[in-house]
């Protein structure tokens, strides 16, 4: 059977692969298995998370693309769609796609990490886009994933439990107002009936 060379002029780590110069990489396809561009999702943070390791206030998303083949990707991100470059967004991708162990073939998978400052994650329609650059033996393929945040008042609350204190606020101010009324019809009641009584006194 022949095989398919594939050239792409930066690093990655595959089954079989060779470099040349700085950088360029020699890949031997394996004819059993199909090019495959990757499936790529964005997973949000845990509802506990909300410190780094040294203390600072952060989110972190994360961003996995699967099932591809072969490894020959490169993964960024943008915020409100211009390239992160502020040490602020600290990002973490992992070194090379890691083999992914499939019924159907041979895949690869890659994850990378991008912590949000608090003040960011807090603000609502903040759009963080994670790219993933998929070169098929041909082309350059550009599958992108974005998050917008939602907008929390308090960092340390969740949406779920804003809504349920909004809520119950909100059932708490109409039985209010129900009290306040049913007590405004009871001391017009009391006024009328002293009223009654003083106009008979009168007579």
């Amino acid at each position: 059977r022949r095989r398919q060379l594939c050239l792409q002029p930066f690093i990655s780590v595959n089954y079989d692969p060779a470099y040349f110069g700085a950088g360029t990489k020699l890949t031997v396809l394996d004819p059993d298995i199909k090019v495959k561009p990757p499936t790529v999702k964005i997973l949000e943070p845990s509802k506990k998370e909300c410190k780094d390791k040294k203390g600072k206030k952060k989110k972190t998303l994360v961003c996995v693309a699967s099932d591809f083949y072969p490894d020959h990707v490169s993964v960024s991100w943008t915020h409100n769609f211009q390239n992160i470059t502020d040490d602020e967004f600290q990002v973490s991708t992992d070194a090379a796609a890691t083999a992914a162990a499939k019924k159907d073939g041979k895949n690869y998978k890659i994850t990378s990490r991008l912590m949000v400052p608090i003040k960011d994650w807090v603000k609502p329609n903040i759009n963080f886009t994670c790219t993933v650059s998929f070169f098929n033996g041909t082309n350059n393929i550009k599958e992108n994933k974005t998050f917008t945040t939602k907008g929390i008042d308090n960092p340390g609350m969740t949406r779920e439990s804003y809504i349920k204190i909004t809520q119950n606020a909100k059932i708490s101010y109409t039985v209010l107002i129900l009290k306040s009324c049913l007590y405004a019809a009871l001391v017009c009641l009391l006024v009328w009936k002293l009223q009654g009584k003083r106009g008979k006194q009168t007579k």
